[in-house]
């Protein structure tokens, strides 16, 4: 999120101008996205296999969900935007119609797709977090603080005040990614200890 590209440019011949600039990155950026999103699904689907109840599955289901939302997300922005906007034709007044159309509906299109991601991903944290409670040891404080964390976060997105515009996005990623790495220090964590 700290390396993606956006066009601020609000008439369209900038806007083109501002794509052949970005194109690549733009396409090489939201490539990774998607790459890191299938990876975090995978890991995720492990996991509701080792613990195997119905709440984590329903967690990591819910998570699967809002990866494809938010492969989608990323296709749009990363490969069908720069794609529409480098082969935009904007000589007549019903081809510039026709562009502010489009671009509106592939930001529309984007922002739809982010939103359920986001709302998916908080509900799998919930649900995840749910299961973690019950625990009485360091993961029992990973779920309370996932629960606290999902449940706000969830209200904010809901309510619409929580923007997923570029500023937006890097904030989700990194909440998320807190509680990620949280989980992953106390599996790690539980993981030394049954060996030792």
């Amino acid at each position: 999120m700290a390396h993606h590209p956006y066009i601020n440019a609000s008439q369209p011949e900038a806007q083109i101008g501002q794509m052949a600039q970005i194109a690549g990155l733009t396409m090489h950026v939201h490539g990774l996205l998607i790459l890191v999103v299938l990876i975090y699904v995978w890991l995720f689907t492990l996991y509701g296999a080792a613990k195997n109840t119905p709440i984590v599955w329903l967690g990591s289901g819910l998570f699967a969900a809002g990866g494809l939302a938010m492969a989608g997300a990323a296709l749009i922005s990363g490969f069908l935007a720069p794609a529409m906007v480098l082969g935009a034709e904007i000589n007549t007044a019903e081809q510039l119609a026709i562009f502010e159309f489009q671009s509106r509906l592939l930001m529309q299109s984007n922002q739809v797709l982010a939103n359920a991601a986001t709302f998916a991903w908080f509900c799998a944290l919930i649900c995840w977090s749910s299961n973690l409670v019950r625990d009485n040891t360091l993961f029992r404080w990973v779920g309370l603080a996932g629960l606290l964390i999902g449940s706000v976060s969830l209200l904010v997105v809901a309510t619409g005040r929580w923007h997923l515009d570029v500023r937006g996005m890097s904030l989700f990623v990194l909440v998320i990614s807190i509680w990620f790495c949280a989980l992953a220090c106390c599996l790690l964590w539980s993981t030394r200890r049954k060996k030792s």
